[in-house]
Parts: structure tokens; sequence; C-alpha cells
């Protein structure tokens, strides 16, 4: 009988928490998706309720309606390394928001293409919500894109991910540069350097006509650092998209350790 009685207990503490645990998918009488722990009102429409699996989930992943919201409508987000502070402002809107999205640096001649195809348009940014595109950067159409398809409103910052597929080799690697370009180009070649990237530098310089037509022909000007990888052409110093375009070309980490997965921030 005791045994029973303790059974009863834990049985009943077992069903508190899982009811701790529910979530509820809801739509309201205006057509607006809610993910709440608390049960609908009557009224609510489509209620969809989710019970989390035994164990709970660390804190660093994502929530559920997160999550749920990239299985049904993952995110794109395309940018280009010209791009700057419509696409820098652009990107920080999904980190802040908590949106897992992955990045595609439109650069070579087939991802113009393929940009072109989906949006009929050369422009960037652009932000791909399922089906849904958006482009140019415009706050409140992302947001609106983004709250139908069901991603909340807030959530833990997170970081895109360079997508590139799996290289059968490392690309060549060549780095522009001037004698008076300065800083930035010392923090240019100290990132290739910390990262052990072979690569090739070529000092522009008038003594050296040669040497900016090609730079002219590559970049569309004669502005330095110019960063090439294999077709991909960064212009200008950008820590962070230095190392996503290193990550999608395949160069290792420091210490030869394969790139991290998206949500660690790179190496300073």
């Amino acid at each position: 009988m005791r045994a029973m009685l303790v059974a009863l207990v834990l049985l009943a503490f077992a069903l508190a928490g899982a009811q701790a645990q529910q979530m509820y998918r809801w739509v309201d009488k205006d057509g607006k998706v809610h993910y709440t722990q608390q049960q609908p009102p009557p009224d609510a429409k489509n209620v969809r309720r989710r019970t989390a699996v035994s164990g709970a989930a660390d804190s660093g992943d994502l929530p559920y309606a997160t999550q749920l919201a990239a299985k049904n409508h993952p995110v794109t987000l395309y940018t280009s390394a010209d791009c700057a502070q419509p696409c820098k402002d652009a990107r920080e809107s999904l980190k802040k928001r908590g949106v897992p999205f992955e990045e595609v640096v439109v650069g070579d001649e087939k991802s113009v293409e393929n940009l072109k195809r989906l949006t009929g348009k050369n422009q960037v940014p652009v932000l791909r919500v399922g089906t849904q595109i958006e482009v140019g950067f415009e706050p409140e159409g992302w947001k609106s894109a983004l709250d139908i398809a069901g991603y909340p409103a807030s959530g833990p910052p997170v970081r895109g991910r360079v997508k590139a597929d799996a290289p059968k080799s490392l690309p060549p690697v060549k780095l522009y540069t001037s004698a008076d370009c300065g800083g930035l180009c010392d923090e240019a070649r100290n990132v290739l350097t910390a990262r052990s990237v072979k690569f090739q530098e070529v000092e522009v310089s008038v003594s050296a006509p040669e040497s900016i037509e090609e730079l002219a022909k590559v970049s569309g000007n004669t502005n330095v650092p110019v960063l090439i990888i294999g077709q991909r052409v960064q212009r200008g110093f950008d820590a962070g998209l230095y190392h996503g375009l290193l990550d999608a070309a395949g160069f290792p980490r420091a210490g030869g350790k394969a790139a991290p997965p998206a949500g660690t921030p790179p190496p300073q």
C-alpha cells in the first residue's frame, strides 16, 4: 500500500512537471500566431500543444518556438562584400532578435545568377523566410515576415553561418595591400597569419602599374585592402567577414581546429 502511495505521488509530480513544460501554438482572431506556456483563450484557433521531451534543454538551446519556426520557415540572408551598412544592419537585426540564419555572401558569377533567379534583381541585402522574399533592409517589412513565420519577438542572440559547400581543396588566397594602407592592411594580414593561411600578398603601387590594373579588374576599384578567396572578393577589412569567408572556404581556425558551429564568436 505504501509503495502504491509513493508511486502515485511520483506520478503526480511527473504530470505536474510535464504540464509546466507544455507549449501552445495558437492563432488569435486577427490571424496572429502566438507561442505560450499558458493555455490559449477559448476563441483561439488552430491550437497545437506540445510537451517537452523529458530532460531539460540546455540554457544555450534555442526556444522551442524559434526551433519550430526555423524548421518550417528557415531564414537566409543574402549579403555582399561591398554592401556595407545596410547588410550590417540587416545582420545585426537578426542576431538581436535571436533568429538563426544562414548567410550567403554574393560575390561570384554563380551566386549573382542565383540571386537574380530568386528575386529578379542583384540588390542586397535580401531576406528569405521560408518562401517569402524581402528585398532591401526595411525593418518593418522584415519584422512582419518573421512574425508571420512564428519567430518570437526576442530570443538569445545568435550568429549566422556563412553558407558554403564542402570544398575538395582549399582555394587560393590573395591579399592586395599598399605601403600607405596602414592599420587596416596590418589587421587583414594578421587575421590570415593567425589562422596559418597561406596567401599571396600583392603590394599595389604607382611604380607597378600592372598591380593597379590587376586590382581594378578583380575588385572594380583600387582601394585596399582587398581579400580574394577563390572566386570571392572582400573589399575593405571586416574581421567578422574575413573569418566567415575563411570558415566557408574550409580553412581551419587557430590551432588547426575545424571552424566552430554557428553561435561561436570569431577570434579577435
